[in-house]
């Protein structure tokens, strides 16, 4: 019923999930828009009974442009499930985030928190000009990030989805991977899976790569702990 962008930890009680409505709905025409959400809120529904937490962060396609992520508002801004949390962009990291700002501003004053897939298959200044141009209150990726994007995204708290598994299948030129790095700067790191459907991954697999990359228990207890506080899916 959805496209998984990406599943952030919530300390073990939730999870945001990226999908796409639009790619659904009006690229593909497989599905209408009211089965679509319906879909999302019977699968959000049972999770609740495991005692879960969940929400739909909307994903929208850099490399397709502003004009396509008004396209995704157009399409459910009109009556938008209060599951849907977030406004995301991911693809290739081709439009400059500058250009998406506008899109970012429609979404923010709709009440929806913004992030973007940025530094992952685009340069590292992405990061910065993500957060300081285009607004973001969350950066998926974040990995080819210098130490003064470090010290920015530290400094404005500013939550990172880190997907290894993804990383080292679409960026395998940055090697060793920076998590250790990251988390030394004072970056909120969290565990996320990105796709899944196209990189077999889970959480589980997640935590397993950041312990192989020697961090030890309390910066593995902090990644979850992290995932926990900045889950948009536990914020309201």
């Amino acid at each position: 019923m959805a496209v998984a962008r990406r599943t952030q930890a919530a300390g073990g009680m939730g999870f945001d999930l990226w999908a796409s409505p639009h790619f659904l709905v009006v690229h593909r025409r497989q599905i209408q828009l009211e089965a679509f959400w319906r879909g999302m809120e019977d699968g959000l529904s049972e999770i609740r009974t495991w005692g879960m937490r969940g929400c739909v962060v909307l994903d929208a396609v850099n490399h397709f442009g502003p004009k396509h992520g008004q396209a995704v508002l157009d399409l459910v801004l009109p009556e938008l499930p209060a599951f849907v949390k977030g406004f995301s962009t991911g693809g290739l990291e081709r439009c400059p985030f500058r250009d998406w700002a506008p899109v970012f501003d429609r979404a923010r004053a709709a009440g929806l928190h913004i992030a973007a897939h940025a530094g992952e298959n685009g340069p590292g200044s992405n990061v910065q000009d993500a957060v300081l141009e285009g607004g973001v209150s969350r950066i998926v990726h974040g990995i080819r990030a210098d130490d003064s994007t470090l010290a920015l995204l530290a400094e404005r708290r500013i939550p990172v989805d880190v997907c290894p598994s993804s990383n080292r299948s679409l960026a395998p030129d940055v090697d060793p991977h920076p998590l250790p790095r990251m988390l030394l700067a004072g970056v909120r790191c969290a565990l996320g899976t990105d796709d899944p459907g196209v990189v077999p991954c889970d959480l589980n697999t997640e935590l397993t790569a950041a312990g192989d990359m020697g961090l030890d228990d309390l910066a593995l207890a902090r990644l979850r702990r992290n995932g926990a506080e900045d889950a948009w899916c536990l914020a309201d």
